[in-house]
Order: structure tokens, then C-alpha cells, then sequence
């Protein structure tokens, strides 16, 4: 079986194959956790960050708050706020009260309302 599993990757796998120098080919299969990711396609050349590996800090910047992936380098190098924004920040919600309580509460003032006066 191992003779068929390593033709598989060297057949299927080897050859979008992103391993580490001197690493098997199977080493990503046993891996913890994911290899991190690089930032790809058009939005990334104009970002500047086109190969660069991902850091959560640069996800938390740009998926989080709607700010360049570099924002915070980019601030400290001096540039002004405005050309790190990208969007709008992901946005956050006033906690609400159970389900079950919104809907009584809703039925309640619906009643009121509808009284004869």
C-alpha cells in the first residue's frame, strides 16, 4: 500500500506540491494545523503584499476593521490614516435579549397598539 499511496502523490500531489526544502511529500498529510497561506491574485499586487505570507494580523486588519493588510507598518512608517482604509470595519451589534423574551415583547406592544380605545 505504500507503493500506491507515495505514486499518488508524487502523480496528484507533487505537482501543486508547496512543501519546505528537504521535506516529504507526505509530511503535509501529518502535519498539525494548516501551512499558512500567501496573498495571491490582483488586489494583492495593488495592496503590495502579493506573495507575502498571511499573518493574522494582517486578516484582523483587513477582514476585521477594512484597513490595508499593513496598516499598522504603514501607520508606524508614517503614512496618514486615510490611506490605510479600505471599508467599512466588520460590523458589531447591540447585544439582544433571548429569542423567546423579543417575541413576547413584540406580541405585547402589537396587542397594545391594537386595543380599542
Amino acid at each position: 500500500m505504500a507503493t500506491a499511496t507515495t505514486a499518488y502523490l508524487t502523480r496528484q500531489v507533487a505537482s501543486a506540491d508547496q512543501r519546505r526544502a528537504g521535506g516529504a511529500l507526505a509530511d503535509y498529510y501529518a502535519a498539525r494545523g494548516n501551512p499558512p497561506d500567501v496573498w495571491l491574485a490582483k488586489g494583492a499586487e495593488q495592496l503590495g503584499v502579493a506573495g507575502d505570507e498571511v499573518t493574522e494580523e494582517q486578516m484582523r486588519a483587513l477582514f476585521g476593521r477594512g484597513l490595508h493588510p499593513d496598516a499598522e507598518r504603514m501607520l508606524a512608517a508614517g503614512a496618514p490614516r486615510s490611506a490605510t482604509k479600505l471599508g467599512a470595519a466588520y460590523p458589531t451589534y447591540a447585544e439582544l435579549a433571548p429569542y423567546p423574551q423579543r417575541v413576547a415583547d413584540a406580541v405585547q406592544a402589537f396587542t397594545t397598539d391594537r386595543r380599542p380605545t
